[in-house]
């Protein structure tokens, strides 16, 4: 939503969930970048649906899976709220990633815990995600290159493939 001077709601289009506008620090410069709440549907849900794809579901139900997958979701977007910069893609990509790898990310334990599922980490690849605007990508382990999940070459700003790339 969009908030306007009278904090009236302004409903936002589809493809974002929340936005509303923010004054600027009283210290910044001129060419401070606002962080956008809009934030992409379609990059959280190409995450949420990878992680719950490629998660081992053998004792588990369909409808616990689709759970964890709404779960991240969830989790994934409140992450990325105040961190999503359209017209710098890369700016941020640290703090939205979701890993599996030395240690289990937040985002993914939480979620496990709202279905309930045990050993979350032993069921999932070890990875590690960027989610940014226009790009969702994946490093996994023993891969010499992260794999492309999503690339939307309609979006603002470039999708920095080659710094993600090299990230690890």
């Amino acid at each position: 939503m969009k908030f306007m001077e009278n904090n009236a709601p302004i409903s936002s289009s589809k493809s974002t969930i929340l936005s509303f506008q923010t004054p600027p620090p009283k210290n910044c410069s001129e060419s401070w970048t606002e962080p956008s709440l809009e934030v992409g549907l379609e990059e959280i849900a190409v995450a949420a649906r990878w992680w719950s794809s490629e998660m081992r579901q053998q004792d588990l139900s369909q409808g616990e899976v689709a759970w964890f997958e709404q779960a991240l979701k969830y989790g994934m977007l409140n992450r990325c709220m105040g961190h999503w910069y359209p017209s710098e893609p890369m700016r941020g990509s640290g703090h939205r990633s979701v890993i599996n790898d030395f240690s289990t990310d937040p985002v993914i334990l939480g979620a496990a815990k709202a279905v309930p599922i045990r050993d979350i980490t032993s069921r999932l690849p070890r990875a590690v995600m960027w989610l940014n605007p226009g790009s969702v990508k994946v490093k996994l382990e023993g891969r010499p290159w992260a794999e492309s999940l999503y690339s939307n070459s309609n979006s603002s700003g470039t999708s920095g493939s080659e710094d993600e790339d090299n990230e690890l």
